[in-house]
């Protein structure tokens, strides 16, 4: 099943059909944004085979400037998303919602620079690391019954280790 309600932490296990939903979701935004993107990538925790995950596909896209997003912003409303205010600095996240249920994430952000490589690097180190990967799953599982009604603190609570996997990744 994918989607999970707004502020909800609920972890499901890995799901195959993850991966044939980005491609879905991938295909499509392609096809509408192709001339003002540089490349679209599956990430997040649903994208890393055996990791438990909200059942949202969390998708990078890389643009050459962030100019690019009021562009943006108009192509992926008509095909159902909707910008979701956040206070990062280069980054705007846009929302798509099924049944009362956010299903995709979307995160614009320059191609190659800062957000984009820690986002690619974090998804790249867990996907190579199992020993990380299953610390990760453990410390989830724990964040998500303390907080499962409250997705800001679950999500602020894995900074710590999301930062030191982001250290080892540099070092490689």
């Amino acid at each position: 099943m994918l989607g999970l309600e707004r502020d909800l932490v609920k972890l499901e296990p890995y799901n195959d059909k993850w991966s044939k939903l980005f491609d879905e979701e991938r295909e499509l935004l392609s096809s509408q944004l192709k001339e003002l993107i540089m490349a679209i990538e599956h990430v997040g925790s649903t994208s890393i085979k055996g990791l438990f995950a909200k059942p949202i596909i969390d998708i990078a896209i890389g643009v050459s400037s962030l100019d690019k997003v009021i562009k943006i912003r108009e192509k992926v409303k008509g095909i159902g998303y909707l910008e979701v205010p956040v206070s990062i600095d280069d980054k705007h996240v846009f929302a798509k919602n099924k049944e009362n249920k956010i299903t995709h994430f979307l995160h614009i952000m320059i191609y190659n620079q800062g957000l984009w490589r820690d986002q690619i690097s974090f998804r790249d180190y867990l996907r190579s690391f199992p020993d990380a990967k299953m610390e990760y799953v453990k410390l989830k599982g724990e964040l998500a019954k303390r907080y499962p009604i409250d997705v800001i603190s679950y999500t602020n609570e894995k900074k710590k280790f999301v930062d030191s996997i982001l250290k080892k990744a540099k070092k490689l």
